[in-house]
């Protein structure tokens, strides 16, 4: 069974290792993104691609043998992390928080990063280092790409929006929206036309904090990678940009890994004077249905949503 950082958190063997999944979690995505313990170094899983036929018959009548069609699925963990350097003269000068608060910020960088892979991550691109994000795994030729105008941009339409929550089967779970700071003011701005009066309220999760939902579907944002570049920018063809609607879990969206997160001391550098921290975690990421996720796109961010 697939379960978030937060509720992992509670099997931390350590205060260091619950500090470090505490801040992972700390953005949206991965405060909601269920991550499946796998063994090995892959995951192979059925993808359901089409449903057998049944039927009702007469008394003493025969029903039609169909067969549904699988098709097999493999997804790898990627190795990822980063070594964290401390001068011992920090800890000298400013004592252990100093190098806590170097971990902390490594930490949240990884999860930036993951964010990141997330949408943008290519394989292919990467070399295999990083894992296929949404983006690569939802092109114009599938069937889970709506494009939000018939021309290359436009205002983001709530129609469309609706179209794509529709493409979504959550199969009895939660879809969640995922978009840009800037996407979201043009939803809230058309939702405060009267003449258009979109579906936009506030809610509040499991842990107290702020939810801005649309048509009942939490709203997760997409802002920073490490780098300071805006992930959901107005980075496609013609400055446009996308809206991802997926649902997480065991038969949706779901993270993958091989143990939790790993944090190792690995003691004074022989070449410097420095204390050397390894963080790594072996995680990928799984699409296990088709329907599972959709992508609504050519949107262009600067205009205000329309009906």
């Amino acid at each position: 069974m697939a379960l978030t950082l937060l509720q992992q958190a509670q099997f931390a063997t350590s205060g260091e290792q619950l500090a470090i999944i505490q801040e992972l979690a700390a953005g949206d995505l991965l405060s909601v993104l269920p991550f499946q313990s796998i063994e090995g170094n892959s995951i192979r899983f059925r993808r359901e691609e089409t449903l057998p036929s049944v039927g009702f018959r007469h008394i003493n009548g025969t029903l039609d043998e169909s067969y549904g069609e699988i098709s097999m699925q493999s997804e790898a963990l990627h190795l990822y992390g980063g070594d964290l350097r401390v001068d011992k003269a920090i800890l000298q000068l400013e004592g252990s928080e100093a190098k806590a608060w170097n971990i902390q910020s490594r930490v949240r960088a990884m999860r930036m990063d993951f964010e990141r892979a997330f949408i943008k991550g290519s394989e292919e691109a990467s070399n295999g280092l990083e894992f296929d994000g949404l983006q690569a795994r939802i092109g114009t030729s599938s069937s889970q790409y709506i494009a939000n105008q018939s021309g290359n941009s436009g205002a983001l339409s709530f129609g469309a929006l609706d179209e794509a929550l529709d493409e979504v089967d959550a199969q009895g779970g939660q879809k969640y929206l995922v978009m840009s700071k800037q996407m979201r003011r043009a939803l809230t701005k058309g939702s405060r036309d009267n003449g258009v009066n979109g579906g936009v309220h506030i809610s509040t999760d499991e842990i107290g904090r702020q939810r801005m939902m649309y048509a009942d579907v939490p709203i997760l944002i997409m802002d920073k990678d490490q780098s300071n570049t805006d992930i959901l920018g107005a980075t496609e063809a013609n400055s446009t940009s996308s809206i991802y609607v997926a649902t997480f879990g065991d038969l949706g969206c779901t993270g993958i890994q091989n143990g939790s997160i790993n944090v190792r001391e690995l003691g004074e550098d022989t070449s410097r004077p420095q204390l050397v921290t390894r963080i790594e975690w072996y995680c990928g990421l799984a699409v296990k249905s088709g329907r599972s996720v959709a992508r609504l796109a050519k949107i262009d961010p600067t205009l205000a949503a329309i009906a």
